[in-house]
């Protein structure tokens, strides 16, 4: 059961999932800084358990809640995906203008900052790969290439994003007809490529071929890894809606408040898990050993949902933490961070002598310089590029003054407003 078609023109924002980006946006930061102190060395300690539990795979947060994100518009037209060019057009100024503006930002640095050990200019192929987003996969085929040009390696999410992006038209409509069935499929994808990954190496030894040490790394977290976290975003967004038009607030709240009572320890149990396995590895690839494992991959991704939205349809007592101001400058400054906060820590550590000693002085003192200016740098990349692209696509698609689907059809408030008010039309007020 689907909202009335009185009902489909406008859909309730869900202000929490502001917050859970904006947390999650800090929680990879603070790994990298974590690392940038010497922490994470492959030992294996309690405390790089915890670390590389609650922090190692927050990377996920950002692919669900786009799914839902994305996806929530096609399920409130009823299956209906709308204009590919609004999309491509609202996608594009999304993601590349502020990318770009980053490699450009490392090449000049790279070119104009004397470090010690010196840092070698990319050559034209390299460039081209980044300005096309394929980087990452290139890996696959290049183990040399390096990416973000070996100053901003976490650049590897752009590809998967892309491919996202254009898988999402193509099975948007089946996948709303079958969203139950969309998840499974979406679960074995996953199961089957990191299992896969986990024998690429000896496969292609038998062919004749020498393997890089990386590729089972480097194909790990690939677009049909996360093919499962990205569905589980749209499979929300689903039942999101369908909820919604069945039933009320209270009930809405108090089985959210049950269902906390369930993922909140079953997120603790998989962090654990993958905390553990993580924390053996060095720490560059300590999260991809971790996603290596099939099913503590799924495992992990399902409960992070289940906790996400259990926090975005609570009482407002638990949502207050994740929406509010704070929380939503935050969110909206996550793209820009996410960029740029590893250039920042790879010309600090070349530029400033700051002890790696895995000590409190030593995390404070990465803090103080890398956070301040990253968050600036993510400000500006909102204020001054995303948001004046993302209003030049609105207007590119809808005509002067356009703007995105999402800000058209969704309402100020929260969703519980929105209830009140289709309440209010059904009754005839």
């Amino acid at each position: 059961m689907l909202l009335r078609p009185d009902q489909q023109t406008r859909v309730p924002r869900l202000p929490a999932l502001d917050g859970v980006r904006g947390y999650a946006i800090l929680g990879v930061v603070a790994l990298h800084l974590f690392g940038a102190a010497g922490f994470l060395q492959h030992r294996g300690t309690t405390p790089d358990v915890v670390i590389w539990g609650l922090l190692g795979n927050v990377i996920d947060v950002f692919f669900i809640i786009s799914g839902f994100g994305l996806f929530l518009p096609t399920v409130v037209r009823g299956g209906r995906f709308g204009s590919l060019r609004q999309y491509a057009v609202d996608r594009a100024a999304r993601l590349l203008p502020a990318y770009w503006l980053s490699l450009a930002l490392a090449l000049v640095l790279i070119a104009l900052v004397p470090t010690h050990p010196p840092l070698a200019m990319p050559g034209i192929s390299s460039v081209a790969l980044h300005i096309g987003g394929v980087a990452y996969p290139a890996r696959l085929v290049d183990p040399n290439l390096m990416v973000g040009f070996g100053v901003n390696w976490p650049l590897w999410m752009i590809s998967v994003l892309l491919g996202l992006y254009l898988v999402l038209p193509l099975i948007a409509r089946l996948y709303f007809r079958h969203p139950l069935l969309g998840l499974a499929v979406a679960a074995a994808i996953t199961l089957a490529w990191r299992e896969g990954a986990l024998h690429a190496t000896a496969v292609y030894s038998a062919l004749g071929g020498v393997p890089s040490p990386f590729m089972t790394i480097v194909l790990t977290d690939q677009l049909p890894g996360w093919a499962f976290s990205f569905a589980l975003g749209m499979t929300a967004a689903w039942l999101y809606v369908r909820v919604l038009a069945q039933r009320e607030r209270g009930w809405i709240e108090s089985r959210a408040a049950l269902a906390m009572l369930v993922a909140v320890p079953a997120y603790a149990l998989f962090a654990y898990l993958f905390g553990r396995s993580a924390s053996t590895a060095l720490p560059q690839i300590g999260g991809a050993v971790a996603r290596s494992s099939p099913l503590l991959t799924v495992a992990c991704s399902a409960s992070r949902a289940l906790l996400i939205g259990a926090i975005a349809l609570a009482p407002a007592w638990i949502q207050r933490p994740f929406a509010n101001r704070a929380s939503r400058t935050l969110a909206e400054c996550s793209y820009g961070l996410y960029l740029v906060h590893m250039i920042v820590i790879m010309f600090a550590s070349r530029l400033v002598a700051l002890p790696r000693n895995a000590s409190l002085e030593a995390l404070l003192g990465w803090t103080a310089i890398v956070l301040p200016v990253s968050l600036a740098c993510g400000w500006l990349s909102f204020r001054y590029v995303e948001r004046p692209a993302r209003r030049w696509a609105g207007s590119r698609a809808y005509g002067a003054g356009g703007i995105s689907w999402f800000a058209r059809n969704t309402s100020s408030g929260s969703y519980w407003a929105f209830t009140r008010r289709r309440r209010s039309e059904a009754s005839g007020v």
